[in-house]
């Protein structure tokens, strides 16, 4: 018996419900997928019976909080229930966006939306009537009814083939595809040192996985064995690996020229074999299905350009949306793939004749891709879902019964470790990628030895910044992005914010009682990027609810000396930094005025004598400006590469800054820049920056140097995968 959306069954009158591969033995509370039990206990499974009491109904998440919590029971309902339902849907293999089986009606509840079928529902047998006496009919009318008859056999033979054809088909549309899953894990290094890849993915050239790591005296690649073991050198004799051909009997290397600012492409035969030039001034190459021909990028990344392995025949065929590479070919060699634009990550397709250029997945942020199943019947790569860049996998099998581009992606992996772009074996059984456990150090510059050594314990945290009378300290947890708040000595400390908020670059208020805050997130974690609205709060240093002051494209606060304003960057019609500009929050009126001569301004840092503002202008950032409230006008205050970070200092005489590879200080009065510290092979990390490798740095109350150091492992794993 199918029960209808609408329709209420108590739960304690059935048995066994199914639903899609799973069913659920309401007596001894046990869900099961084809006949196996599934470890999922407690309230996973009392929400589940909750929700499919009412197939198709909205249950509030008051009707759960007081069907599974006595009302004298002290819990965190909201963080409780949420963990709750993420098990449920993991274990289903549902996802909040596409759900297929649990909706999520937003401040509401939730809605069970999938067909339930009722196992123990009785079938009617029908009994046979007795037979009826029928009189004798002439031969010729027998005849015809007996023609009739035959016709409507016929018939309905074929109306039955029909249904039957129909059902078949629906059926087949409907029938999810097996999905590949993980079913076991293994590091296959061991060194912790940061790793990566030219072309963004692991290189499997027969069974060795191909990687590069980083050393002090710069990248370099390296080899390891499929099972693990000893590392071994990269089989390319110049250059850096890129790809290798589908037989296995060439690779694909890239030598920079920096006199030209671009890179080589060149070939070299395996196993051995002297390399030989295919064409100059490339970027990001791949080899065509046959291996008779390579595939590459020109100019500013966006030109495609096809040309034959021995460097004839050179063909254009595409202009590219801000490529920004990662380019992989089809297993059928009819598409190519590729990630951009930066600001965006979105994944792209174009066929390899030059036509065909689209958008994937809807559009989808954040989206690194990627990987084909030998038979193209699976592809994998990575998406950033608020916290973390994970595993994803989507059917691309082609059925005459589905429509192309149906299948929607899911994840392989929930965390907590972070992932590099996946590579799959050569028999589709295995895949390969670099997992990053995020950690960090908080550090300070000691002159004496000149070097960082931990600061305050050292702890895991990012954006410090302390009262005007140095006693407490706000931060950010890394990497959960969460708001604290302590004194110096780290005692009295209290959390201030909860997810979804991701804080960064919170200030404290001059007197103490405030803390200001940017909220990275929307209100959605998963979709946070560079192109996300913004929010600007402040809360009580005591915690509370924090009040929104901005709403919009605002970030990078900072308070004035006397507490009754905020500047902010501002970002106007342009989604980039060169569309910003400096603005004045007045917090008695809540009215916002433009400081005049802003334009493409952002990252404004007042003084604490309340005389100036600093700021950044434009993307890339080479020049720092100041801003003087006595003349009203701007002035370049330092020209640099790669300005940034700038604090104060406390006699508002110097800015301090990170300048490229150095940290420096620069005099308001006759704007002379002095180099500090030398930042060359320091690595930094920081909440939602560590997915851009970058840091952040702060002063401490004595004037040294503050930041976090990137204390996190990289290695390589292999995933075995499973395709029931």
């Amino acid at each position: 018996m199918i029960l209808p959306r609408g329709c209420t069954m108590p739960i304690g009158e059935k048995h066994k419900l199914r639903f899609g591969p799973f069913e659920l033995d309401a007596q001894c509370g046990q869900l099961r997928k084809d006949g196996v039990g599934l470890k999922l206990q407690g309230q996973p499974v009392q929400i589940l019976e909750i929700l499919m009491e009412k197939p198709g109904q909205l249950v509030t998440r008051d009707e759960l909080r007081q069907r599974l919590w006595a009302s004298d029971t002290f819990v965190d309902f909201d963080h409780s229930l949420n963990t709750a339902i993420k098990k449920l849907r993991h274990a289903l293999g549902d996802e909040a966006d596409t759900p297929h089986f649990i909706e999520t009606l937003p401040k509401r509840g939730y809605r069970f939306i999938a067909e339930v079928a009722d196992e123990d529902s009785e079938a009617k047998a029908q009994e046979p009537s007795a037979s009826a006496v029928l009189p004798i009919e002439p031969l010729e009318q027998r005849s015809a009814n007996g023609m009739r008859r035959w016709k409507r056999v016929i018939v309905g033979l074929v109306a039955g083939l029909l249904v039957v054809a129909s059902c078949v088909g629906l059926y087949l549309r409907l029938k999810p595809e097996p999905r590949p899953r993980i079913v076991g894990a293994r590091v296959l290094t061991k060194t912790g040192i940061p790793k990566g890849n030219h072309i963004g993915r692991p290189l499997i050239i027969r069974d060795t996985v191909y990687f590069s790591e980083e050393r002090p005296s710069g990248w370099i690649d390296l080899g390891v064995s499929a099972d693990g073991g000893a590392l071994s050198a990269s089989p390319a004799v110049n250059g850096y690996l890129q790809d290798v051909s589908p037989d296995g009997s060439h690779l694909l290397s890239l030598t920079y020229d920096p006199k030209r600012n671009n890179c080589d492409i060149w070939a070299q035969p395996l196993p051995t074999g002297l390399p030989y030039l295919i064409i100059q001034n490339t970027c990001d190459a791949i080899w065509s299905e046959d291996g008779g021909s390579v595939f590459f990028r020109r100019g500013d990344g966006q030109e495609l350009y096809r040309v034959n392995s021995d460097g004839m025949g050179l063909k254009r065929l595409a202009t590219l949306p801000e490529a920004t590479g990662n380019l992989h070919i089809s297993p059928d060699g009819s598409r190519i793939r590729f990630t951009g634009p930066l600001r965006k990550l979105a994944l792209w397709e174009v066929g390899t004749d030059g036509h065909n250029l689209r958008e994937l997945f809807g559009g989808r942020r954040d989206v690194f891709g990627g990987s084909w199943t030998p038979d193209g019947n699976y592809y994998f790569f990575r998406s950033w879902d608020g916290e973390r860049w994970s595993l994803w996998a989507v059917s691309e099998a082609r059925h005459w019964w589905k429509r192309s581009g149906a299948a929607r992606p899911y994840p392989l992996t929930f965390g907590p470790m972070s992932f590099g772009v996946p590579a799959i074996s050569n028999d589709g059984k295995q895949l390969f990628a670099v997992g990053k456990e995020s950690r960090g150090e908080l550090s300070a510059y000691d002159p004496k030895t000149q070097k960082f050594v931990p600061y305050l314990g050292g702890g895991s945290i990012c954006y410090v910044d302390f009262s005007r009378d140095g006693h407490w300290m706000t931060y950010v947890s890394y990497p959960e992005g969460t708001l604290w708040r302590s004194r110096i000595d780290g005692t009295e400390r209290r959390q201030l914010t909860m997810p979804p908020l991701a804080v960064s670059t919170p200030r404290w208020s001059p007197d103490g009682k405030l803390i200001v805050f940017t909220d990275l997130s929307n209100g959605d974690r998963s979709q946070m990027n560079e192109e996300s609205l913004r929010r600007i709060y402040a809360i009580s240093a005591d915690g509370g609810a924090p009040e929104l002051l901005l709403a919009g494209r605002f970030e990078d606060s900072t308070w004035s000396p006397d507490g009754s304003s905020i500047a902010y960057a501002y970002r106007t019609t342009s989604p980039t930094l060169a569309g910003s500009e400096v603005r004045i929050l007045d917090l008695k009126t809540q009215r916002s005025a433009t400081v005049p001569g802003s334009k493409d301004m952002w990252s404004p840092r007042w003084s604490p004598d309340g005389k100036h503002l600093v700021a950044l202008i434009g993307w890339p950032v080479t020049k720092q400006m100041l801003y003087s409230f006595a003349s009203n006008s701007w002035e370049v205050l330092a020209t640099g590469d790669g300005l940034g970070w700038e604090s104060w200092s406390r006699d508002s005489r110097f800015v301090y800054a990170q300048d490229g590879e150095s940290w420096v200080c620069i005099s308001i009065s006759n704007h002379k820049k002095e180099r500090i510290i030398s930042l060359r092979n320091f690595r930094g990390t920081a909440y939602f920056l560590d997915r851009w490798n970058g840091g952040w740095f702060g002063l401490t109350p004595d004037g040294s140097l503050l930041t976090t150091r990137d204390t996190g492992s990289e290695e390589l794993y292999s995933f075995d995968l499973d395709y029931k």
